[in-house]
């Protein structure tokens, strides 16, 4: 197969190139256009995939044209765009992709490597939020396990404690309020910080504006984290008071039985009776701690 023989004349040379370079961009738009009015007045009655493969024409490839065409409306002016370009931009949410339009439109459009970070910092972004509703979600709404214990005899203060016991199931619905309370906190944070992010993608990245909503987005991230940690802290708070009061039911009574004899006869049972006593005055002590508001194993608890 002969080629056709090229121009030697500059000038039509450089007709010729700007003629491709508007076919490359023009040409993706016109085709998926023509895609999608095939598709939706269903012109192959149901074959569309083979009706591509006939056409020679991937479902994929078909199905970038016809995002570009559905989502870029004004594909003339951005004609000396390659497809991957165009795709990438037609697929950004509004605020990215008007900006990228602009940009492309002043003669600066960022390059493929550059759509594709911006891209993978959206799903990270996405991913980011999503996980940490998750891990709200399941702190918010587990529920405490109850159980009632029967014990052979009654402690002269074990009224007392079965009060205490009861406080706690009640304290839980208090923490359990205060975790919705701070989860509705934390989706306005999120409102916000989305909002704060849109508004920085719209100025210009050397701008005091840029600058200015750099620092507010990282001042409301750490609003965000720091709310998220109270969240956690509510539940783990709720769990520890949880858990004591059960070790406390159950083992409450042993105390009250006559176990002189086998601590005076079983040296071994005397030491780990007294290893278990050192444990509780550690775990009394560091509970006291928490309530001083001291170090502990060097991370500071507030109250």
């Amino acid at each position: 197969m002969n080629e056709l023989t090229l121009s030697s004349d500059l000038n039509q040379i450089e007709l010729e190139i700007n003629y491709h370079k508007q076919i490359a961009g023009q040409s993706i738009w016109e085709i998926g256009r023509r895609l999608n009015h095939v598709k939706e007045n269903d012109l192959v009655h149901g074959e569309f995939k083979n009706w591509l493969d006939d056409i020679g024409v991937s479902y994929p490839e078909a199905n970038r044209m016809m995002k570009v065409a559905n989502n870029l409306s004004n594909v003339s002016t951005l004609k000396d765009l390659g497809s991957t370009t165009l795709y990438l931009i037609a697929t950004l949410p509004e605020d990215q992709k008007q900006k990228e339009i602009a940009k492309a439109e002043q003669g600066d459009p960022s390059t493929v490597r550059e759509l594709q970070e911006l891209k993978r910092q959206n799903k990270l972004q996405s991913e980011q939020l999503k996980q940490k509703d998750e891990t709200i979600e399941q702190l918010t709404n587990r529920e405490p396990e109850v159980r009632e214990i029967e014990i052979e005899k009654i402690p002269d203060d074990y009224h007392s404690l079965k009060g205490n016991f009861e406080a706690t199931k009640k304290n839980y619905e208090y923490y359990k309020q205060q975790n919705n309370e701070l989860r509705d906190e934390i989706k306005q944070l999120e409102e916000s910080y989305r909002g704060l992010l849109q508004k920085r993608s719209e100025v210009d990245e050397k701008s005091v504006k840029y600058e200015q909503l750099s620092q507010a987005i990282n001042q409301a991230e750490g609003r965000l984290n720091a709310t998220q940690k109270l969240v956690s802290d509510y539940k783990h708070l709720s769990d520890l008071l949880k858990k004591s009061n059960e070790f406390l039911a159950q083992a409450g009574s042993l105390v009250y039985m006559d176990l002189s004899e086998v601590i005076s006869r079983d040296n071994l049972a005397k030491q780990e009776l007294n290893f278990l006593i050192e444990r509780l005055d550690k775990f009394l002590s560091d509970l006291s701690s928490i309530n001083k508001n001291t170090i502990i194993e060097g991370e500071i608890i507030n109250d």
